[in-house]
C-alpha cells in the first residue's frame, strides 16, 4: 500500500482519483493548491498525482519546487491534465521529471495501471540499494569474525544466533546489540564510522520478542 498525494483543485475530481486509489489499496491525501501541495509532499508520499491548472501556482512551477528540493526530489510524478499545450511544453522541457503525463478525461483502468507503474519504478532502485546494504552487512560480519578479538567473534556469533531464532534462550542475557557490538569493533580498529554505521542499520531488522526490546 502507497501513499499517493494528489494535488487537484477540482474537488470531484480529486474526490474520483482518491476513491480509485482506495479501491486499489493505497492511502489519498488531497491537496487542493500548490502551498498545501508542497507542505504535504516534504513528509514524502510515494507517489504525487499533479494537476497542471492550479489556483495559486502553475502546475509546472510546482514541479520545478519539487524537483529542486532533496527532501522531495525523488518522488516520482504522474501529471494529470486537461492542457495539451502544457504538457507539450512540458514533455519537451522536462520529460525526465515526471513519471508519465495522463491527460483529462481518463479511464479507471488508465489511472490505476500508470499509478502501479509509477510505484513499481520507485521501488526497483530502493530495493536494489536494500540489497546492496544487505551485501555489504554480510562481508562486515565476515571481517569481523576473521579478524576480530575472540571475545568479539563470540558476541557476534551469539548476535547472529538471537537473530536467526526470536526468541528467549540461555544466550540472551549475554547477546549484545549490533549497535554494541558496532561500537566495540570501533574500537578494536576493525570498522571506520561509516562501516559502523552500517552494521547498526541491523538493529532496525531485529526480530519481535527480543528480550533487550521487552525487559
Amino acid at each position: 500500500m502507497a501513499t499517493v498525494l494528489i494535488v487537484e483543485d477540482n474537488r470531484d475530481l480529486a474526490g474520483l482519483e482518491a476513491r480509485i486509489l482506495r479501491q486499489a489499496g493505497h492511502t489519498p491525501i488531497l491537496a487542493p493548491d500548490a502551498r498545501t501541495a508542497l507542505q504535504e509532499a516534504v513528509a514524502g508520499p510515494d507517489l504525487i498525482l499533479l494537476d497542471l491548472g492550479l489556483p495559486d501556482l502553475s502546475g509546472e512551477e510546482v514541479l520545478r519546487q519539487l524537483k529542486s528540493q532533496p527532501e522531495t526530489a525523488q518522488i516520482p510524478v504522474l501529471v494529470i491534465t486537461g492542457l495539451p499545450q502544457a504538457a507539450a511544453q512540458l514533455q519537451t522541457s522536462a520529460k525526465e521529471r515526471v513519471a508519465a503525463i495522463l491527460f483529462k478525461p481518463f479511464s479507471v483502468a488508465r489511472l490505476r495501471e500508470l499509478v502501479e507503474a509509477a510505484l513499481r519504478e520507485q521501488a526497483a532502485p530502493a530495493a536494489h540499494v536494500e540489497a546492496q546494504t544487505q551485501r555489504h552487512q554480510q562481508e562486515l560480519i565476515g571481517q569481523l569474525i576473521a579478524n576480530g578479538s575472540d571475545a568479539l567473534v563470540l558476541h557476534v556469533s551469539r548476535r547472529l544466533q538471537m537473530d536467526r531464532i526470536p526468541m528467549k534462550s540461555s544466550l540472551s542475557a549475554d547477546a549484545l546489540t549490533w549497535t554494541e557490538i558496532a561500537e566495540w569493533a570501533r574500537q578494536e580498529g576493525l570498522l571506520d564510522a561509516e562501516r559502523a554505521r552500517l552494521l547498526r542499520r541491523l538493529e532496525r531488522a531485529k526480530p519481535q520478542g527480543d528480550p533487550r526490546e521487552t525487559a
